[in-house]
């Protein structure tokens, strides 16, 4: 006796976020994490230490960690936008 096809559940993804697989989502919180991580610590680096050869205080250090903020929310929001217009591209991709 032979069993239908129909039978069988499917192994293929039902939606869009049963296609990301752990190592991909990891690759993606990486991505992110430098993006914010980076920029945030080299520039209240370069605050802390300007303000050691100044004297000035942690007053460019703050400037620092505040531009470092700035740039990390560009770095984001691009990376964002990025995703945005790939994801747009796939499902132009599937229409046809």
């Amino acid at each position: 006796m032979t069993k239908k096809a129909a039978d069988h559940p499917t192994t293929e993804p039902s939606g869009p976020h049963d296609q990301l697989s752990l190592g991909a989502l990891a690759l993606d919180l990486l991505d992110v994490t430098w993006r914010i991580a980076v920029p945030v610590v080299l520039l209240a680096g370069a605050g802390i230490f300007v303000d050691n050869k100044l004297g000035t205080g942690p007053l460019l250090t703050f400037v620092g960690v505040i531009a470092g903020f700035v740039a990390a929310v560009r770095l984001v929001k691009e990376q964002l936008l990025v995703a945005e217009h790939e994801d747009d591209l796939q499902q132009k991709e599937g229409n046809k």
